[in-house]
């Protein structure tokens, strides 16, 4: 089963990407939050998760350092639309699989969907 974890504050961002990714044979799950992330990936079978860097409550880094520390393994996508600190740039080439900066192309993040799913 391809499923996909969809995390970000941007809830029309979250309907267009779930939208995309299931007429392309996704089961995706969704969570505007860390917290709600978090309690998606304990109760669901996920193959790798798409998340915003920059959330309220938990950011995207901390959301990916938690996971990672859990599931190392775990292929994780940061995607942001701002200019990273070099701290935040640094913590995604430690530990995340791959990232993409907003806008980006909804083909493209399949891709990398698909490229981080086959490893």
């Amino acid at each position: 089963m391809k499923s996909v974890l969809l995390v970000d504050d941007d809830e029309n961002l979250l309907d267009m990407l779930k939208e995309y990714l299931e007429t392309r044979g996704y089961v995706c799950y969704t969570a505007t939050n860390g917290e709600d992330a978090l309690k998606t990936l304990n109760t669901n079978y996920v193959g790798i998760a798409v998340i915003d860097v920059r959330m309220p409550r938990m950011s995207g880094l901390k959301l990916l350092s938690t996971i990672k520390s859990i599931m190392r393994d775990f292929p994780i996508i940061l995607m942001t639309g701002f200019e990273l600190s070099q701290r935040e740039i640094s913590s995604m080439q430690f530990k995340a699989d791959a990232y993409v900066t907003k806008p980006f192309s909804m083909d493209y993040i399949v891709k990398m969907i698909e490229t981080l799913r086959r490893k």
